[in-house]
Order: C-alpha cells, then sequence, then structure tokens
C-alpha cells in the first residue's frame, strides 16, 4: 500500500505548533516583551511584601503601585502584538521602568527595575529579519555593482596608459 504522505514524514501536532510559535517569536521583540511583563509582574509582587511584620507602600496612596505594573505589562504585551512600535514601546517601558525607582520600592527592590531596562534594550535593539530571497537579491547585486567596478577601473587603466588627452 502506497500513500502521498507517509505516517514517518508528517509532523505531530506538537512540532507543528511549536515550528508556528518559534516562526511567531522571531518575528517580533519576544524577548523584550517579555523582560518587560516580567518587570511588572515583579513590581506588583513587592508592593505587596511584608518583612517581619514591616509591610512596604509606595506612591501616592498606592496608585502608583497598580499603574507602573500596568504600564511595563501593557508596554510588554503591545511590543509582542504591534512590532512595527517597538520603538516608542520600549521608550516608554524605559521611562516607565526608571521612575519606579522612585515611585515603587526603588524598582521593585532593583530586580524589576534591571528586569525592564534589560528587556527595553532588548526591544529597542531588535531589528526585523529581512526575507531569505530579499538577501541574497541584495547580494547578488553587489556582486554585480562590484563586478561593475572592476571592470571600469580596468578600462579606465587601458585609457589612461599615456596620460590624460590633451594635458602635456
Amino acid at each position: 500500500m502506497t500513500t502521498v504522505e507517509p505516517s514517518h514524514a508528517r509532523l505531530g501536532t506538537a512540532a507543528r505548533t511549536w515550528r508556528t510559535f518559534r516562526r511567531w517569536q522571531r518575528s517580533r521583540p519576544f524577548w523584550g516583551g517579555l523582560f518587560i511583563i516580567l518587570a511588572g509582574v515583579e513590581m506588583l509582587a513587592s508592593t505587596r511584601l511584608t518583612l517581619n511584620g514591616l509591610s512596604f507602600s509606595s506612591g501616592a496612596t498606592g496608585l502608583l503601585s497598580l499603574l507602573i505594573p500596568a504600564i511595563l505589562g501593557t508596554c510588554g504585551v503591545l511590543l509582542w502584538l504591534s512590532p512595527a512600535q517597538r520603538l516608542f514601546y520600549s521608550i516608554v517601558a524605559a521611562v516607565t521602568t526608571v521612575y519606579s525607582l522612585i515611585g515603587l520600592n526603588l524598582g521593585g527592590f532593583f530586580l524589576g527595575l534591571l528586569l525592564g531596562i534589560v528587556g527595553s534594550a532588548l526591544a529597542f535593539a531588535w531589528v526585523p529579519a529581512r526575507p531569505a530571497k530579499l538577501a541574497a537579491d541584495e547580494r547578488d547585486t553587489e556582486a554585480d555593482d562590484e563586478r561593475d567596478t572592476r571592470v571600469d577601473q580596468r578600462d579606465a587603466d587601458l585609457l589612461d596608459v599615456d596620460g590624460p588627452v590633451g594635458v602635456e
């Protein structure tokens, strides 16, 4: 019995799902968004902390303890959903993270501050990859340009044997 697509050649559901996720992940600043979301979660958790009966409070009646993590979480999700606007969202996240240093328990006891700055830097530095076909076309164009330059230089050397015309 022959089949068009043998069973050993088909990918399983988990493999297809993982491949789809990896393709989606590579098309956006995934790690930057993840670090920014983790910074927001850590800062929110640090506002609910008590150490040996000592409770920490932050901001004007606790508003900043909810607002700063909400802004960071929103920026992280928007980095995933709208990667074209990554520069704006990463700058907003960086400014919010730096402000959390004075507005929210020293930036979530410096851990949230560190996560937010690293995530913002990753998102800001992320550049979308060019499709493979475009990259190959550009390499071909650059090779053609280099070849044309060498031919032009050789022609100029051949014409310039006795020096420029009209100059003695």
